[in-house]
């Protein structure tokens, strides 16, 4: 299979802009359309016991993808940020207190 000619091209901002300007005012593609995607044969099937343990142990022993994963201090203050502004839209207020 061969990759597309332009794969990897880097944009001039003029040309961004270009383009920006020429999709502004039009609707996305699939604005108004439902059902596009056709509904899984399996949604809202329940598994049974033994299909749940079958899975249960394929998947024991493999690591996490993010185990072992550390975060600078930074990173960590914007998650912290992230999770209380959430919890405050839900809950009305913070988790630190």
């Amino acid at each position: 299979m061969s990759k597309p000619w332009n794969k990897g091209k880097k944009l001039t901002p003029e040309h961004k802009e270009a383009i920006s300007e020429a999709l502004k005012g039009k609707a996305p593609w699939n604005k108004g359309k439902v059902g596009l995607m056709p509904i899984p044969w399996n949604k809202g099937k329940k598994l049974s016991d033994e299909t749940k343990a079958k899975i249960s142990e394929s998947m024991s022993g493999k690591t996490p993808w993010n185990k072992g994963q550390k975060w600078d201090e930074e990173t960590k203050a914007k998650i912290k940020e992230g999770v209380n502004k959430h919890y405050e839209n839900i809950h009305g207020d913070t988790r630190d207190k």
